[in-house]
């Protein structure tokens, strides 16, 4: 009991308030970068940047303020391993919309957005459209 009490004692004095404003100033930092890149259009890489930048913002979190960073064994082991299995769910996700034919994506149905322009195509693409238009 003594030595888990001169143990936490120790951690105690190792961590300044500055460790953590470092870590706060870095999560604004990278709180602000997801705003801006989510205003742009970056095609296809607006996606998985923003999954970068919040498992970035997400480990930080977890490393320093949930204090992983100075555990031991087995939760390191817990971290990891639930790391792994999320990045697999993720592979089989994209790996899904990467291998389907173009005309099953849902992202395929533009002739619903064209506005007025698009009228006739609208009408075609969204059954029953012809009888509501002004």
């Amino acid at each position: 009991m003594a030595e888990n009490k001169k143990h936490n004692e120790e951690h105690a004095h190792e961590h300044g308030a500055g460790r953590y404003v470092l870590i706060w100033l870095a999560l604004l930092v990278f709180t602000l970068t997801t705003v801006i890149t989510g205003r742009m259009d970056l095609g296809g890489a607006n996606l998985p940047l923003a999954l970068v930048i919040a498992t970035v913002k997400a480990g930080l979190v977890v490393l320093f303020f949930m204090h992983l960073w100075d555990s031991e064994g087995i939760m390191r082991i817990v971290f990891g391993v639930s790391i792994v299995f999320v990045m697999v769910l993720l592979l089989g996700v994209f790996g899904d919309i990467l291998t389907r034919m173009p005309e099953a994506l849902p992202t395929n149905q533009t002739a619903i957005y064209r506005g007025k322009a698009g009228a006739a195509a609208e009408t075609e693409a969204v059954p029953g459209a012809s009888e509501h238009h002004e």
